[in-house]
């Protein structure tokens, strides 16, 4: 099961982890028609989200236990069978405990500590965080990052969850089924980069051990898409595909859905867009200043009973610069025009006291703490509330956030494409009978784009999803390959040959069997980008025949040797004394520049002062 962002694949994973638990169960208690092999989770994430290697883990169970402020990257903070709770407990004098995760030699263990949860003996739950885990146990359920994928040159242990031996041989079946979640994000720069290490997941998930292979099957979900053929041609070069579920005799009709209707048979309240804009006020920040004290004021007047899915207003902003903009109007500007309002017309005001940001600048192990806080809900009567006033929020709401409590929303300026605009305000109204929704969409009269959607508000809604844009995805596109054609190709090679095997000598037959398998997908994806193809795969094996590198990795030590090594991580700065070309090979899908610290020299202020001692 694949994502393409980190709250996403973490809640889901909590989900799936209930899921497993329980079929672990049956299992247990039916051994003999179930079999042996136990059902687990495994959750495949990069290093900042979850401990790589059991060392890792180990360091990280240590420093949880003498540090309340350190990363959690275990995930679980509640047992999926019986809710118990997991993780870190605050001490009487200071420092905290740690519950549910336990050392066992150099290996950390997730164990229920209720001693009647059947998850709290010695073997503990199906669960497995670590990757060195995952490549050992292979789990039932694997869920992962398509980010993840760019790994694969730099791990040939992960070559085990495709049934794959130290020797690169096929002793087991790879994994049958892939499920695709949010297909749409797939795409652009991301989904081009995707597309080109595709052809290699595909190869190692289909089994060749019969006379007919057999391909793994590919189920793709997504809300928002057009051309999804072309799209799914590109990234997966499947061109059989078939859309589920198909679409109804009637508009809205289909097998599966049908509009909501009440008792007497009209249409049950859905969302309502309200587009606000005011050249008058100057600046988008008044309109939003204005914006948010109305809502806050206004949510204090709905009846008590109705009064929870407007209680919150959910912020979507485009940029975390118009966020951190958002932020100073908050704490200054807003609370100002409502003590004018105090003056002016008496009201008993509400200030934003309980505001929250949800961005990507939180720690994973933030996330799911921040959308329980989302989920507290308004109590009538009660005096101090739990829940938030207001929540900023970046992209990373657009998937994932399920919050049925949540009515309100005010969007500042018109998202970048109509797919991210059904997303993003989905997130309000997912229960009409409840609470539903109201969108109200902040326009800056300076800016074309938001004027042009503010001018044609109305139908432009009434034609939502045919506005969506079609996703372009472009695997073989020249930049694309230059930067991560031979990743792909070492990626391939280091998960089918045996595991001990070096760069050198040059392995030309194994190099030309991926190169073989990026052109049959080019002819499929895109044809007139082959010859492209060709050359700078020529280009790639004279460079690695004539290098005679000796090692896979030219990182610092301990990992590799910078003089001896074929590729390095992209976006480190280069070795500057070392004169040996190395490969730039990705460790992760998107964009990754090297950083540059800047330091602060006195040497200008010497001379200043000496100048004007001069004068």
């Amino acid at each position: 099961m694949r994502y393409t962002l980190r709250l996403l694949t973490a809640q889901q994973f909590l989900r799936a982890a209930s899921l497993i638990c329980v079929l672990e169960d049956i299992r247990g208690r039916n051994a003999k028609a179930l079999g042996e092999s136990p059902f687990g989770i495994g959750i495949w994430l990069g290093g900042s989200s979850t401990p790589n290697n059991w060392k890792k883990a180990v360091d990280v169970l240590g420093r949880l236990r003498r540090n309340p402020h350190e990363q959690n990257l275990f995930l679980l903070l509640r047992c999926p069978w019986c809710g118990t709770q997991m993780g870190t407990k605050p001490r009487g004098r200071g420092g905290q405990d740690v519950i549910g995760y336990d050392q066992v030699g150099q290996k950390v263990v997730l164990r229920c500590v209720d001693s009647q949860c059947p998850y709290s003996r010695r073997s503990g739950l199906p669960v497995h965080v670590v990757d060195e885990d995952i490549y050992e146990v292979r789990p039932s359920i694997v869920i992962g990052t398509v980010d993840k994928f760019a790994m694969l040159a730099w791990r040939p242990q992960a070559r085990s969850l495709f049934g794959f031996d130290d020797q690169g041989e096929r002793v087991v079946s790879p994994p049958g089924l892939i499920i695709q979640d949010e297909l749409h994000l797939i795409s652009g720069p991301l989904g081009s980069m995707v597309g080109l290490y595709e052809p290699v997941i595909d190869e190692l998930s289909t089994d060749r051990r019969s006379k007919e292979p057999i391909p793994p099957k590919i189920i793709a979900a997504t809300a928002t898409i057009r051309r999804y053929e072309d799209q799914i041609k590109g990234l997966f070069g499947r061109e059989e595909v078939a859309l589920f579920p198909p679409h109804g005799l009637e508009e809205g009709h289909s097998f599966f859905a049908e509009p909501a209707r009440l008792e007497d048979g009209t249409l049950e309240p859905g969302r309502r867009y309200v587009g606000v804009m005011s050249a008058s006020l100057g600046s988008l920040q008044t309109v939003q200043t204005r914006v948010a004290a109305a809502t806050l004021q206004a949510a204090a007047k709905v009846p008590e009973s109705d009064r929870d899915g407007y209680w919150t207003n959910l912020n979507f902003l485009n940029s975390l610069r118009e966020l951190g903009n958002t932020v100073s109007l908050l704490e200054s500007d807003v609370p100002d025009y409502l003590t004018g309002l105090v003056r002016r017309d008496g009201i008993n005001p509400r200030w934003p006291n309980r505001t929250m940001e949800l961005t990507s600048r939180r720690r994973s192990d933030e996330i799911p703490k921040a959308i329980e806080q989302l989920q507290a809900p308004y109590v009538p009567g009660q005096e101090r509330q739990e829940a938030i006033d207001i929540c900023l929020a970046s992209n990373i709401i657009e998937v994932g956030v399920d919050i049925e409590r949540l009515g309100l929303m005010t969007i500042v300026g018109q998202p970048k494409t109509t797919a991210q605009y059904i997303q993003v305000s989905g997130r309000v109204g997912r229960r009409a009978d409840i609470s539903p929704g109201l969108v109200i969409t902040i326009y800056g009269a300076a800016k074309p784009r938001d004027r042009s959607h503010y001018e044609r508000f109305l139908t432009y809604h009434q034609q939502l999803y045919a506005q969506v844009e079609p996703t372009s995805v472009t695997p073989f596109a020249t930049p694309v390959l230059r930067r991560a054609l031979h990743a792909a190709a070492v990626a391939y090679i280091r998960q089918t040959t045996p595991q001990e095997l070096s760069p050198y000598p040059f392995p030309s037959a194994e190099y030309d069997e991926a190169i073989a398998l990026l052109r049959e997908r080019a002819l499929i994806a895109d044809k007139g980008e082959v010859s492209v193809l060709e050359r700078m795969a020529d280009t790639r094996a004279r460079q690695w025949r004539s290098w005679e590198r000796t090692t896979w990795e030219a990182n610092p030590a301990p990992w590799g040797d910078p003089k001896q090594g074929l590729m390095r991580f992209a976006g480190t700065l280069p070795d500057l004394d070392s004169k040996a070309t190395i490969w730039d090979v990705p460790t992760s899908m998107r964009n990754v520049d090297a950083e540059c610290h800047l330091a602060i020299s006195l040497a200008y202020a010497h001379a200043d002062a000496e100048i004007e001692d001069g004068l």
